[in-house]
């Protein structure tokens, strides 16, 4: 929905959809479509609800994967199974991605920013390598 903040009524922008980002040029919304084991669609419509053709894109849910970059030429977003998540840039003037990271290490991430100048990209990695162990006493009469 876009809801004008002077007053007014909502406007139904898609039907479906989640983590809508707006565009810096303020000409595109992107956001991700209805998931399908475990992936959600990116897609993009104008700011009058109209669609944009970008290319094929499928993200892991759970999480804010995907930003544009801050002069709103491109768009960041994470692509990878569950804990194998790497950053690729999408060109909107290409239409053309790249791979951004390698990671060696399979933590998993669930969002990312980028910095207003657009160097530098801050993320979250949860590690999974703590050992649990119950040990359960028994009781003295």
């Amino acid at each position: 929905f876009k809801i004008p903040v002077g007053g007014g009524a909502a406007v139904r922008l898609a039907d479906a959809g989640f983590n809508p980002v707006w565009s810096p040029r303020g000409d595109l919304i992107l956001y991700a479509g209805g998931g399908i084991r475990g992936l959600s669609p990116l897609r993009a419509i104008t700011p009058d609800g109209e669609p944009v053709d970008i290319p094929a894109i499928r993200l892991s849910a759970g999480g804010e994967r995907f930003r544009f970059v801050p002069d709103g030429s491109g768009l960041l977003y994470m692509q990878g199974g569950f804990i194998e998540q790497n950053f690729w840039l999408l060109d909107f003037a290409t239409k053309q991605s790249r791979q951004v990271t390698q990671f060696t290490k399979t933590d998993t991430m669930r969002t990312f920013d980028v910095t207003p100048d657009g160097a530098t990209i801050v993320f979250d990695r949860l590690r999974q390598n703590s050992d649990i162990v119950l040990i359960d006493l028994p009781q003295e009469p």
